[in-house]
C-alpha cells in the first residue's frame, strides 16, 4: 500500500465518482481504475460499491479513508519538520559569549531573522576560556570570544586552546573610556590616558584574557586600579567611584547605565576583534544558517576615520 494509492482512494471518496476524481488527480480514468483494484486486491476486500450515480464507500472502505487521512496529514508533517530541519529553520543553537563579548553583538547574532521561530536559541556566558571548552566538549555549537592582540602585519593565531576549531572574525571595534558623566569635558571629546581619572578599573582574567590584553596594550597609567571579573561589575565600580574610568569594546556603549558615557581615547590603540568558534565537524543545520548570518553581516563602522 503506497502513498499514491492511499491519494487516489481519498480522492474517489472524496468526489464520490471515480471519473470526478481522475480530473481532480489530473489522470485518466483507466489507470486510476486500476490502481483502486489493485488496492482492493492488496487488502483482500472491498473498498467502493459502484453504482449508477456513482460510488459509495463500504464498511472496510469508509475505516481506510478514516486512517489514510491521518497516515497523509503525519506524512505531510514529517516531510515539512524534515525540510526545516534540514534548511536549518527547526532545531537547537546553543551559543557560549564570553563575560566581555557585547550584548549588542550577541543580540543581533541570535535574535535576528535569520534563525526563524522554530530554532531553540540556549545562551550561556563566562571566561573566554570557558566558552571555548564548552565548544570543544560538544555542550555548544559556537562560542564568542575576543581574540587577542597581534602585532601590525602578523599572523593572527587563535587562542591556544581554541586550536583545532574554525574560528572567524564577526566584529571590529575600537576600545573606549567608560567614565562617569558630568564634568567639564564633553562626552564625545578624547581621553588622554595619561590624564585619566585616578581610579582604574580593569577586567581580569575571568572576564577575557584576550580583552584584558588589549587594554594592557592601549597604555595608561592610574592612581589605583582595581581588578573585576566582569563588565558588569566594572560599570558598577566606576558609576560608585566617581573619579574613575574602564576600557571596553565600543559597542558595550550602547547598553551603558544611566551616569555614565563613553569618550574614544587620544591614543592609537588597537583594534579589538570578536570570533566566533565551531567545530569544523558540526554538520548542525542550524549553526551554518548562523554561520551564514554571522559572517555576512557588514561589520559595523566604529573605528571612524
Amino acid at each position: 500500500m503506497d502513498v499514491r494509492a492511499l491519494e487516489c482512494f481519498l480522492a474517489v471518496a472524496d468526489e464520490g465518482s471515480v471519473s470526478r476524481a481522475a480530473v481532480a488527480l489530473h489522470m485518466t480514468q483507466p489507470p486510476l481504475t486500476v490502481r483502486l483494484q489493485n488496492l482492493e486486491r492488496e487488502l483482500g476486500v472491498a473498498l467502493l460499491v459502484r453504482h449508477g450515480r456513482g460510488i459509495e464507500l463500504t464498511a472496510a472502505g469508509r475505516e481506510l479513508a478514516l486512517r489514510a487521512r491521518r497516515v497523509l496529514a503525519e506524512i505531510g508533517d514529517a516531510a515539512e519538520t524534515v525540510r526545516t530541519v534540514g534548511r536549518g529553520t527547526r532545531g537547537r543553537l546553543a551559543v557560549v559569549a564570553g563575560h566581555s563579548t557585547s550584548p549588542h553583538l550577541l543580540a543581533r547574532l541570535t535574535t535576528g531573522g535569520e534563525l526563524g521561530p522554530g530554532v531553540d536559541v540556549r545562551l550561556d556566558c563566562g571566561p573566554d576560556r570557558y566558552a571555548v571548552e564548552q565548544v570543544h566538549q560538544h555542550l555548544a555549537h559556537a562560542g564568542l570570544v575576543h581574540l587577542p592582540p597581534s602585532a601590525p602585519g602578523a599572523v593572527r593565531h587563535p587562542p591556544a586552546r581554541a586550536r583545532g576549531l574554525e574560528i572567524a572574525v564577526v566584529a571590529r571595534e575600537p576600545l573606549v573610556a567608560v567614565v562617569p558623566a558630568g564634568g567639564d569635558a564633553a562626552p564625545r571629546e578624547p581621553l588622554d590616558l595619561a590624564a585619566a581619572p585616578s581610579l582604574r578599573v580593569e577586567l581580569g582574567e575571568q572576564a577575557g584574557e584576550a580583552l584584558a590584553a588589549h587594554v594592557g596594550a592601549a597604555g595608561g597609567t592610574a592612581a589605583r586600579s582595581v581588578p573585576v571579573g566582569s563588565v558588569v561589575q566594572a560599570l558598577a565600580m566606576v558609576q560608585a567611584a566617581g573619579d574613575a574610568y574602564c576600557l571596553l569594546p565600543a559597542q558595550h556603549a550602547a547598553h551603558l547605565p544611566t551616569g555614565l558615557v563613553a569618550r574614544p581615547l587620544r591614543q592609537h590603540t588597537g583594534v579589538v576583534e570578536t570570533g566566533v568558534c565551531w567545530r569544523p565537524d558540526d554538520d548542525n543545520p542550524v549553526l551554518q544558517r548562523f554561520l551564514r548570518a554571522a559572517l555576512s553581516t557588514p561589520e559595523p563602522n566604529v573605528l571612524g576615520g
